[in-house]
This record gives structure tokens, sequence and C-alpha cells, in this order.
């Protein structure tokens, strides 16, 4: 078993993650607090395979439906002409109201 902070393991991660390949259980800690556990995966299904097996019966027994289309979400905001209008309104009020 291996003891590393979070500082090291994130300069060290490949190497650290190799470790766990190999079988070796790494703790992971936080001013010498143990936060977290790295383990060699069992092969067994993790929970986000038992969640989306879970899912796909619920959807057969008719409780859920699934989503009919993949929405992306954008992190970029464009904006439009009306937003700088609307910005602009909002900033003069706001300035006339203090004069």
């Amino acid at each position: 078993m291996i003891t590393v902070g979070i500082r090291n393991l994130k300069n060290s991660l490949s190497q650290y993650l190799n470790m766990v390949k190999a079988g070796e259980k790494v703790l992971i800690t936080d001013h010498n607090k143990i936060i977290a556990e790295l383990i060699p995966s069992s092969g067994t299904p993790s929970i986000s395979g038992l969640l989306k097996q879970y899912l796909e019966e619920q959807t057969l027994n008719g409780s859920i439906s699934k989503s009919t289309r993949r929405t992306k979400i954008s992190k970029e905001r464009k904006t439009s002409e009306y937003d700088n209008i609307a910005l602009n309104n909002i900033y003069n009020e706001t300035r006339n109201d203090r004069q």
C-alpha cells in the first residue's frame, strides 16, 4: 500500500496509475488525512454500469422514458446584437440613476 499527497499525485499521476494497474493500492491524502483510495479494477460492472443496467430495466418496465434527442450544451455563449443593446441600456440606466 502506497500513500501519496494530492500535489504529488497530480504531478506523477501516470506513475501512480501504473502502480495501480500492477495491483498496488494507493491511498490519497490531503494534509495527512486519507481522503480517497485508488484500487485496481475487479473487472465487475462499475456503478455506472449498474446504473445503465437499472435505467435500461426501468425503461423496459415503462417506469421511465429515455430522451429522444441529445442536447448539446455549449460552454461558450454567443451574444447577439440584442444582448449588447440590452446590456448597454441597463448600463446607461444605472449610470443615469447615479447622477
